[in-house]
């Protein structure tokens, strides 16, 4: 078993942006489907003004949720122990060779 001991809270942060922006993409394209089934749109540009603004809300959103909780995650692996993982042998072989 190896140890997730610390977590990049940075690299956390920007890999959730974009899961986060993913998502963004999805429920702004859904406000915007609903919005327009339900009224008939006024403005032709509202549907684009949802959609990347719903993906930028999600993106900075998950962004500061992920390296928040990469920040408390390494606070606490330090005192009650990280994820324990298990790799594959091939894999692990090769994270003991360039450690």
């Amino acid at each position: 078993m190896k140890e997730i001991t610390r977590i990049d809270p940075l690299s956390v942060g920007k890999i959730s942006a974009v899961i986060g922006a993913v998502f963004g993409v999805i429920a702004g394209l859904m406000l915007a489907l609903v919005g327009t089934a339900i009224a008939v749109v006024v403005h032709l540009g509202l549907w684009l003004v949802q959609i990347v603004g719903s993906t930028l809300i999600c993106a900075l959103g998950a962004f500061l949720g992920g390296v928040i909780y990469a920040a408390i995650y390494n606070l606490v692996a330090g005192r009650v122990g990280g994820i324990q993982i298990q790799l594959d042998d091939a894999l692990s072989t090769h994270i003991e060779r360039i450690s």
